[in-house]
């Protein structure tokens, strides 16, 4: 869902993602005449995207209407708005003149004048024309919020409400089916935080993380669903990720957290409507299918890895009392949530500098690609057979990642 994500180069304006014939085109929200045409690049390869509800510009938006095709003082609009909020909950009421009045008061527009009686007639017409439903944007950018390990059950269970109610989702989520069974694998899904240390290093090993094959053996067992200390990616802002088995492999899937941006006025009917995690980007993995750098999930894959080198220790954690009593009155077992560390580092006498015929100690990290190692076996271990390595991280614990020295050209070869 997150490849939708695009946005003009020339006017780094947010772009909408409409279907057109089996395929999907990219349009500005407002494209007056004789101006640009839109120059679609994935959003987070910009600096800066501007990115704001098409009818007051004053937040972030949240929804996508629909409505007819509107033509007012000159303008060609799409019939897809995003809208903050606020004025999704004008629109949904109906109050036309409320919803004038906040536009005109940000923009900065006297109510009495010409150009909020344009503004007034679109507005009228969106309230009129629009179809029935929204959708939750998951292209949307908000501020993460703090998720902490004792209200992850309540992550969960707000997040498969969400899966199994009426909002819209984007597919390849849409159908009620699909959404259904995520719901069903979430609900018995395990509960994993990884605390601040951990989460930043993923953070560092999962920008350089080489093309890795997954098989049963590095994924854990059953479904999961785990959130990191803080989002880990500057390009996709993921906070959490979900997998779930599948015939053949397995349903990943990633999600931004919708927390410090939340109009006051609107944060308990949103946290009811849609929790904490917006689904922005699914994939199915087959047995053996690859994750690398520039996967949107490559953090999973990294944290994957790192637990099964058993770098990590798993600390189990109650649940807030209060949901542990509610789990108790619904005659659900109590949730169990556990926290990925990293497992200490014990300390070691300073070793001897590298002399003639010996081993300097390393003083950083980095990625082993997966190899095969040729392993002895039989009698007197005298015969040979290949094994797989996975990729891993090679080092000391507790020393830093070295940085990439890998140069990807994106191109036609000569």
């Amino acid at each position: 869902m997150i490849d939708h994500d695009m946005a003009c180069r020339a006017c780094t304006r947010a772009l909408i993602a409409v279907p057109l014939n089996g395929r999907v085109v990219y349009q500005h929200p407002v494209t007056p005449d004789g101006d640009h045409q839109p120059d679609p690049v994935p959003a987070h390869r910009l600096t800066a995207v501007y990115r704001r509800c098409h009818l007051c510009s004053a937040q972030p938006p949240l929804w996508e209407y629909r409505t007819d095709g509107i033509v007012a003082d000159i303008q060609n609009y799409s019939t897809r708005w995003h809208v903050c909020p606020t004025c999704a909950h004008l629109i949904d009421t109906g109050d036309q003149p409320a919803l004038t009045r906040r536009c005109c008061a940000a923009i900065g527009w006297p109510v009495d004048g010409i150009a909020a009686h344009i503004l007034a007639g679109l507005h009228q017409a969106i309230v009129l024309s629009r179809e029935p439903g929204r959708t939750l944007l998951t292209t949307a950018d908000p501020q993460p919020a703090t998720l902490r390990p004792p209200t992850l059950p309540r992550v969960r269970d707000r997040l498969t409400a969400l899966l199994r109610g009426p909002v819209a989702i984007p597919a390849p989520l849409h159908d009620s089916t699909g959404r259904n069974l995520l719901a069903d694998s979430l609900e018995q899904a395990r509960l994993y935080w990884i605390d601040t240390e951990f989460t930043d290093l993923i953070q560092q090993a999962h920008t350089d993380l080489p093309a890795t094959t997954f098989t049963g053996p590095l994924v854990p067992l059953g479904p999961g669903l785990l959130t990191w200390a803080h989002p880990v990616d500057h390009r996709h802002r993921l906070a959490a990720a979900s997998w779930t088995p599948q015939p053949g492999g397995w349903l990943l899937v990633g999600y931004r957290s919708l927390g410090a941006d939340i109009p006051a006025d609107h944060h308990t009917e949103l946290r009811r409507q849609i929790g904490w995690l917006i689904p922005v980007h699914v994939r199915h993995l087959p047995d053996g299918g690859t994750i690398d750098a520039d996967d949107p999930l490559a953090a999973l894959a990294a944290t994957w890895l790192i637990i099964n080198q058993e770098l990590t220790a798993a600390e189990p954690t109650p649940a807030e009392p209060a949901l542990r009593r509610s789990y108790s009155r619904a005659r659900r077992p109590a949730p169990e949530i556990r926290i990925l560390r990293i497992k200490p580092v014990v300390r070691r006498a300073l070793s001897q500098p590298a002399t003639a015929g010996t081993r300097a100690s390393l003083r950083h990290r980095f990625w082993v690609r997966q190899h095969q190692r040729q392993q002895a076996y039989g009698p007197g271990r005298t015969l040979r057979r290949e094994t797989p390595i996975p990729t891993y991280l090679k080092g000391p614990n507790g020393a830093p990642i070295k940085p990439s020295t890998t140069i990807r050209v994106l191109g036609t070869s000569r």
